[in-house]
């Protein structure tokens, strides 16, 4: 390769003249340096003109321009020159004195010359001409100026490239000099104070980069400027500014710490010895440190430094009280930041509760008070708590105060958590004084800003309240009845009644003794107060008077039961809700438009728990009514029907009154009219009045009608509260809704929506799509009377009810004759007929019955129908009424067919369901959650209530194996019998099944088993795994062996689940049954073959066996179960929850508006391409669950059913 010649400078000029001159000289010669390169010029010709950039009179000279033209110059010189610079050593030093001065300009963006000043930090910074700065002699006073200027100069606001040029320059020189002045180490560590971290971030952010890039150059300075400090302090008493001195010296090794923790390697030793001197004030501040910089969510110091480590945590059995508590005063934060460490500090958390010295308690109580929920929750060992129960009882009040204050606290972040809220909260939101309309203002306003969740809270405390009131007048009852006393029955029931009052106390044992003397009190002014604290006729002030004279005679009659009766007066007095407050609550829903929905939902929710405060308001109510102006007319109305439900004598039964209801029947909204007919419908002897609305309706009843649904709504109310009328119509309306209403559809009907539409949600449906689902209402409730009424014929009246929805539900929606329905509504049938079947069978046995195995396996495909808000809705129902043991136990099976639900946030509702299943199977733990409930004290009377209640946050329930019903257990065998006969386990060729059809439904049995075994109850759950392979079918062999080849499926994955959790797994001792209606046994000869073979497939268990990435697949499943941003919303629970009345409102507020949406339409099993998804029409399910149960009339076609209806 040939070496290019060298060219010659063609800049000739003498550096002379007047400024306008020079400084012309010097830009072209500036340009023509600029553009050469290092490599193409020839050295000799730079010699002659470096000189002259240097002469006094340029660099020295008056005009800017002069200056920074020729430093620049300078700097093109030191590059072209590299590595050896054409100048002398007191050269040098002049021209590093003209940069440093030079490069202070570069914070004035404004000035003509400002571009010249950016590229001579660049030029310096970027071919690191910097350098050369160490190599003058005695550098230091140029470089400290330069570290000044920089620290000073640099702004937040200056470009990103300015800024990261001056931290280049700076790191160059501390990598490159030999020594490093004190003054450069004092300003990069001033950066960290706290001060200087906010008043200039950009000189911090430098700092930091200078600390993290150069830690190997500047830890033996920072060490040495610790040591002088901590040395200095070690030898002498401090000053009053020494000290403060070396607090501040603390402070900035904890800053150092979270910026640049490298330059600390030496210092922390340091910080060790500081906590075994004998100076309080140094072991205080060094303890102080460490725990801080411990703490930082990002350290690992407590590995760096083991030794460190262990030295802080013997600091706190330190002699000194306040060396102590500043111990204690980290734990907060470093349990936070660090889980892993929270055991050890935990226990040391303990001990300080137990600490002689009453500061050392105190704080130990105040900090735990400081913890988050989850925190408290996960980290804090129950054995903590239970001290800081202890503290409570303090003799110190320091103490006692901050235990009370520390549990107050946690249990008010804990409630949010819980369905109960004790009443403490309310006596602090809802201060039981003040006029009525000041208390309901602020009993709105507060309700109004609670959630869900917190309103559910809100209303439970209500609702416990009456069970307190209704046991405490059981009570009361049994003291009255003298006569009985002392008989063995009157003896058992009084014992009873004191046993539920007592378990509800801090201190059952303690408490139901008490309760028994006061049994012998027999004070007769005593019985009256009580009694009038419960009185709904007595304002709060008469209330809180019959309270405090309770109270009184108590105390003065046995001391030691009035801390009992203090507790009970509290909650069952009517001091919150009570007839007060119901007129203003009914004025402001009137008034108050910003919170009218607030105030409504009270005013219902009110009327359902205390129906009977309403008899004196029932006049009121209904001449409120009477105003067509009145905002509140929806709002009393269902006031008033949930009074008629449980006090019909009572209700307004004058003409006008009747004549003011009917009003709304003709001219009100939807939900006006379905209120206003419960409650003429419960009016005694109201049939006259009831016919003629029943008449009238049947005379105008037409698809045609503009009032159609209003007219259905007021026939399903009828057929709930005047049956014998409903029947007088029930032929004709039936026929209606069958063959004109449900089996025919309008031609508007046919296009109204898009065809890729299939759900829109219910409140947008056009009126005649809201009657074909309300003419299904109307046919359950009259089934739901028939059951009641008539149950030796009801089974036959209502066969053809059921098989109308079955036939819904197989025919995927579809029951018109032209199958010309569109999908919207298709979906909203599916969902409707499901749920009403749910509702029918609810706590119904004889209905229960009547739904065959068949007909149970097709239900359950609803929970993965392709209509997301199909599979929320009939979820959400069978969840909430297997919560209330409302609905047979199998249903709980259905569930676990969402193990692949697609939308994430629904499929971890329905986990955390299944997983409280599990916690609360048996009558045993009932009770211990009934307890649990009752254990909540309603005032902050005695903290030990609160504590309690914290601490029953970290109790476990009772062992799942204690229960003698195995329902949960048994709940495997239904589900495999369902996947078993799933459309998606099909036998195609042969026995064999594929890979993916195991791995497919291998999921649903993970599914159950992350939410149901744990290691008390796997040898169970493993038992009936394995009798699966000792029955067959019930009355059929079609699919049997799928049976066996899931039963082998389970048996591996309980095993492989027990390896992975490290559970033993042991024989069964018992015997155990499993459903009848779905398996019988074996014969003899049948049973040897079937228990003996293995019918997984040998692929299968090979690539089972060879998934050695076993955390990735737990992590995926965690994160499977997670709620994320989901293609579509999920209703909210209180949404999905709501009774068929509150979702008839919520659709029949609508107009014939459709909102055009798009559906959240997905398969059962998303992001699976091999999987078969099931026809959702009824002749494919017919041929899966062919013969499968007890069917009866499944040939019978819709004109049969017509007849027997």
């Amino acid at each position: 390769m040939v070496t290019p010649t060298p060219k010659e400078l063609q800049f000739q000029k003498k550096l002379t003249g007047d400024t306008g001159s020079l400084l012309t000289k010097l830009k072209d010669l500036h340009e023509e340096l600029k553009a050469i390169d290092q490599e193409s010029v020839a050295p000799n010709s730079l010699k002659s003109v470096s000189m002259q950039l240097i002469d006094p009179s340029i660099v020295n000279h008056k005009d800017k321009g002069v200056r920074i033209y020729a430093a620049c110059c300078v700097a093109d010189m030191l590059r072209l020159c590299a590595p050896q610079a054409p100048y002398t050593n007191n050269q040098l030093k002049t021209i590093f004195e003209l940069f440093v001065n030079e490069l202070r300009n570069i914070t004035k963006p404004t000035s003509p010359y400002f571009g010249m000043y950016h590229y001579l930090l660049e030029s310096l910074s970027a071919i690191k001409s910097i350098v050369l700065i160490t190599d003058i002699k005695n550098p230091g006073g140029l470089m400290v100026n330069l570290f000044r200027n920089i620290f000073d100069d640099i702004r937040p606001q200056q470009a990103k490239n300015v800024q990261i040029c001056m931290s280049e320059l700076l790191q160059l020189i501390i990598d490159e000099a030999k020594h490093l002045p004190q003054e450069i180490i004092d300003m990069i560590l001033a950066q960290f104070l706290h001060k200087q971290k906010f008043d200039n971030p950009a000189a911090y952010r430098l700092a930091c980069d200078l600390g993290n890039n150069c830690a190997d150059k500047l830890q033996r300075y920072v060490f040495q400027y610790f040591s002088d400090i901590i040395s200095t302090a070690g030898k002498s008493e401090l000053t009053s500014k020494e000290m403060a001195d070396f607090k501040t010296v603390h402070q900035l090794v904890i800053e150092l710490n979270k910026a640049a923790p490298a330059l600390l390697l030496n210092v922390i030793p340091q910080l060790e010895e500081e906590l075994k001197v004998s100076d309080i004030t140094i072991r205080t501040l060094a303890t102080k440190s460490l725990g801080e910089m411990f703490a930082e969510t990002t350290s690992q110091l407590t590995t760096q430094y083991e030794s460190t480590w262990k030295a802080w945590l013997q600091r706190r059995n330190d002699k000194a009280p306040q060396v102590r508590i500043v111990w204690i005063e980290s734990l907060v934060k470093l349990i936070k930041a660090h889980g892993n460490l929270a055991k050890e500090l935990s226990e040391g958390l303990a001990e300080k509760l137990v600490d002689p010295d009453e500061k050392v308690r105190a704080a130990a109580c105040k900090m735990i008070g400081e913890f988050d929920y989850e925190t408290s929750l996960h980290h804090i060992q129950k054995n903590t708590l239970i001290q800081v129960g202890h503290r409570c009882r303090d003799k110190k009040r320091m103490v006692s105060k901050e235990a009370i204050h520390a549990l107050s606290v946690l249990y008010n972040q804990a409630y949010p958590e819980m369905s109960y809220v004790d009443n403490a909260v309310f006596t602090t939101l809802f201060p039981p004084q003040g006029d009525a309309e000041s208390r309901v203002q602020r009993l709105v306003f507060t309700y109004s800003a609670l959630d869900d969740k917190g309103r559910t809270g809100f209303l439970s405390v209500l609702r416990r309240s009456v069970d307190a009131r209704y046991y405490m007048t059981a009570f009361l009852q049994l003291l009255k009845t003298k006569e009985d006393s002392g008989s063995e029955e009157y003896e058992k029931k009084l014992g009873s009644v004191i046993k539920i009052l007592s378990d509800g106390l801090p201190d059952p044992l303690k408490s139901s003794p008490l309760l028994h003397k006061y049994t012998q009190l027999h004070d007769a002014k005593l019985f009256k107060s009580i009694s009038d604290c419960m009185d709904s006729r007595l304002s709060l002030k008469e209330i809180k008077k019959a309270g405090k004279e309770t109270l009184t005679r108590i105390e003065n009659a046995n001391p030691q039961i009035s801390e009992v009766f203090s507790i009970l007066i509290q909650r069952i007095s009517l001091t919150l809700v009570n007839s007060e407050i119901l007129t203003e609550l009914i004025k402001k829903i009137g008034e108050d438009e910003e919170h009218r929905a607030a105030s409504g939902e009270l005013l219902r929710s009110i009327s359902l728990i205390f129906p009977a405060i309403f008899k004196d308001h029932l006049v009121e109510i209904t001449s409120l009514l009477r105003d067509p102006e009145f905002a509140g007319a929806s709002d009393s109305l269902y006031t008033l029907a949930e009074f008629a439900k449980q006090f019909p004598k009572s209700v307004p039964a004058d003409s006008r009154a009747k004549e003011t209801l009917r009003t709304f029947l003709e001219s009100g909204v939807v939900v006006q009219a379905r209120h206003a007919t419960i409650v003429l419908a419960s009016i005694p002897n109201n049939d006259k009045m009831c016919k003629e609305i029943a008449d009238s309706i049947l005379e105008r009843l037409d698809i045609a009608s503009t009032g159609l649904l209003k007219d259905l709504t007021i026939l399903s109310q009828l057929a709930l509260y005047s049956p014998q009328v409903f029947e007088g119509v029930s032929s004709s309306v039936i026929s209606f809704i069958i063959k004109k209403l449900l089996m025919t559809n309008t031609l508007e009907q046919e296009t109204m929506f898009e065809p890729t539409e299939d759900w829109i949600e219910k409140q947008d449906l056009d009126e005649y799509t809201l009657s074909k689902i309300m003419g299904l209402k109307v046919l359950v409730n009259r089934a739901i009377v028939l059951h009641e009424s008539d149950p030796a014929s009801a089974p036959d009246a209502v066969r053809p009810v059921f098989k109308l929805l079955w036939t819904i539900i197989n025919n995927d929606g579809e029951l018109a004759e032209l199958k010309n329905t569109n999908a919207v509504l298709k979906s909203h049938l599916r969902l409707n007929a499901a749920r009403l079947l749910i509702k029918l069978t609810r706590n119904r046995p004889m209905y229960e019955k009547m739904v065959s195995v068949t007909e149970y396996s097709h239900l359950g495909l609803v929970i993965q129908d392709p209509v997301f808000r199909v599979r929320q809705g009939l979820g959400s129902r069978i969840m909430k009424y297997l919560r209330a043991k409302e609905l047979h136990i199998r249903y709980l099976a259905v569930l676990f067919l969402a193990s692949h639900e697609p939308e994430i946030e629904w499929r971890s509702q329905i986990r955390g369901f299944l997983i409280q299943q599990s916690k609360a199977q048996d009558n045993g733990n009932d009770n211990f959650m009934k307890d649990m409930h009752l254990s909540l004290d309603f005032a902050i009377t005695s903290i030990l209530l609160t504590y309690d209640c914290v601490i029953l946050l970290h109790s476990r329930c009772p062992s799942p194996t204690e229960n003698k019903l195995m329902l949960n257990e048994i709940t495997l065998a239904r589900v495999i019998h369902l996947l078993a006969n799933h459309p998606d386990f099909i036998l195609k060729n042969g026995p064999a099944h594929s890979v993916d059809d195991l791995n497919l439904t291998a999921r649903y049995i993970e599914f159950y088993l992350e939410t149901m075994s744990n290691s008390e109850n796997v040898s169970l759950i493993y038992y009936i795994a394995s009798l699966l392979k000792t029955v067959r079918f019930a009355n059929v062999h079609e699919h049997t062996q799928n049976l066996y080849v899931l039963s082998d499926l389970a048996q591996y994955m309980i095993q492989e689940r027990s390896r992975s959790h490290n559970w033993t797994l042991t024989s069964h001792p018992g015997q155990v049954k499993l459903p009848r209606e779905l398996f019988v046994p074996l014969s003899q000869g049948e049973l040897p073959e079937v228990s003996t073979k293995n019918c997984l497939p040998a692929e299968w268990v090979r690539a089972r066996e060879h998934k050695t990435d076993r955390k990735s697949r737990v992590t995926e499943d965690r994160k499977f179960g997670q709620a994320t941003k989901r293609r579509s919303r999920s209703l909210s629970p209180s949404e999905v929850d709501a009774e068929d009345g509150a979702e008839d409102e919520k659709g029949l507020k609508s107009s014939s508006r459709v909102k055009r949406t798009k559906s959240s339409k997905a398969q059962r099993v998303p992001e699976e391409p091999t999987r078969r998804m099931a026809s959702r029409v009824a002749k494919s399910k017919r041929a899966v669950y062919k013969d499968v149960g007890t069917s009866e009339e499944e040939s019978d076609g819709m004109e049969s059913d017509l007849d027997a209806l």
